[in-house]
């Protein structure tokens, strides 16, 4: 199972590498999971998931990979995570 969420914004590049470490930290301390930056891709690895937040100027990109175990709460993490993507992405 793999979730795809692809979003536009109008942010400043800085500003959504700044963003991509909020979320990953988050996911980080919601899902335990660990991430580096690679280049402009931001890693995420899990034992349940794998995956990358691509963050460029005008589009940040989350792919996962989910396992077996994670795959039954795929619903829930693909909304969870579509939800707050949402939030951070709306202009202040």
């Amino acid at each position: 199972m793999t979730i795809f969420i692809e979003r536009n914004h109008d942010f400043p590049l800085d500003d959504i590498t700044v963003l991509s470490e909020q979320i990953a930290g988050e996911l980080e301390q919601e899902y335990g999971l660990t991430w580096a930056w690679e280049e402009n891709k931001l890693l995420i690895n899990h034992a349940s998931a794998r995956g990358f937040l691509h963050s460029e100027e005008g589009k940040i990109t989350i792919e996962l990979k989910l396992g077996f175990a994670a795959s039954l709460f795929s619903s829930s993490i693909e909304n969870h995570i579509s939800e707050r993507l949402d939030q951070l992405l709306l202009p202040n």
